[in-house]
């Protein structure tokens, strides 16, 4: 007896919640029709003068292999230092 009423409250548990997870806010108003090759969502805003020329400058430099405003220039030093001498006689290194 008290397995079926375990599983009688197991399931209205269950219910209740795949009902209330059906009824959320942003589940309602999305497109559920697509067609293939046609776009059903928002139209695009206008992007302004200042942004068209923001992003064109941002892809000018993914692009250009010879200007990298962040580092990748000449450089002077080793990339890797070399090990204190009491380190490598501590690792048994030749």
């Amino acid at each position: 007896m008290t397995s079926a009423r375990i599983f009688t409250v197991f399931g209205a548990v269950t219910v209740s919640a795949f009902l209330l997870a059906a009824c959320r806010a942003e589940e309602q108003g999305r497109i559920t029709n697509y067609q293939p090759g046609v776009y059903l969502g928002k139209k695009d805003t206008e992007l302004s003068s200042a942004q068209v020329r923001s992003l064109s400058l941002r892809s000018a430099m993914q692009g250009n292999p010879i200007y990298r405003p962040s580092g990748g220039g000449v450089s002077r030093k080793p990339d890797v230092r070399q090990p204190q001498a009491d380190r490598t006689r501590r690792q048994g290194n030749p």
